[in-house]
């Protein structure tokens, strides 16, 4: 995935503007606190700004030695095979030492901080959810287009041309039309997971769960690629910059507004808050996780 820096600016601003809203929300008293949790958010991504710029040259570099490497070894596929043998060795060598050290991608994250009084705030508005209606053992591409996100000329598209996935799927035993509530759910014990909420009811099975038709689903997502995690909200589909939460995660449901937000349990912190007016249609809590 190439990282643009317009993105991640945008995050930033994004990302420090729920913060604002929810101490506002939770903490309006906590100034010094909010604004100390605002000012490391920049100079966080300040820094993550030129280890990115810095990493482009060293591959912007890279690119260029091998590209010299490339023409060197055409040249030489046209000479006589005594003098191919004779000079091999050395444009081998040559070659496999400018393959070593190569520069590794970035996977910008800002470092998770905890919000006093988050969590007590929230399980005000606790509730229990039972999922059922199962649906499991299905061949569909729910995580793969969330594996292909790519950023092209600034711009998101998702490739559909994945492979599929095994995935577990289940909906709320209960839907919401009004007031506050919030409630966890446990995502340790899977790779790929996406939790939720999903217009009441959600019964499409064909489709990517990022796919810009499933305009009605409000989700978390994570997808395992390699040794690493990256998150995604969907509507629109954006990539979060931050830490991938462990044990639990808290969905946050307020009708009042319109919106509703992610919390990192463990870590007391705020992942994800859509903007107010999102939505008035009823909704059921959604759950999805699965291994490729």
């Amino acid at each position: 995935m190439r990282l643009k820096s317009i993105s991640q600016e945008f995050y930033v601003y994004r990302y420090g503007d729920m913060i604002r809203k929810t101490y506002q929300m939770v903490t309006p008293f906590l100034q010094e606190e909010e604004n100390y949790y605002l000012g490391s958010i920049i100079k966080e991504s300040q820094k993550i700004c030129k280890q990115i710029r810095k990493r482009q040259e060293e591959m912007s570099g890279k690119k260029t030695d091998l590209k010299v490497i490339y023409k060197e070894l055409m040249k030489m596929s046209y000479k006589p095979d005594v003098e191919l043998l004779q000079e091999l060795g050395d444009k081998v060598k040559w070659s496999e030492s400018a393959q070593l050290h190569m520069p590794q991608p970035l996977l910008p994250e800002l470092r998770a901080r905890p919000i006093t009084g988050l969590m007590d705030w929230l399980n005000r508005f606790r509730v229990t959810i039972s999922f059922h209606n199962e649906v499991s053992r299905q061949h569909i591409r729910l995580f793969d287009d969330a594996r292909s996100l790519k950023y092209e000329r600034d711009s998101l598209y998702v490739s559909l041309d994945g492979r599929t996935s095994q995935y577990f799927a289940a909906w709320g035993s209960r839907g919401f039309t009004s007031d506050k509530q919030y409630w966890q759910v446990d995502v340790d014990g899977s790779w790929d997971w996406a939790v939720g909420i999903c217009k009441d009811p959600w019964t499409r099975k064909d489709d990517g769960i990022l796919k810009e038709s499933n305009r009605d689903n409000f989700l978390l997502v994570c997808v395992k690629e390699g040794h690493h995690y990256r998150l995604w909200t969907t509507i629109p589909n954006t990539p979060l910059y931050t830490e991938k939460p462990q044990g639990r995660v808290g969905v946050f449901l307020d009708f009042d507004s319109g919106s509703m937000g992610f919390v990192d349990v463990a870590r007391r912190s705020l992942l994800w808050r859509y903007e107010d007016g999102l939505f008035t249609f009823p909704v059921r809590p959604f759950i999805c996780n699965g291994h490729t």
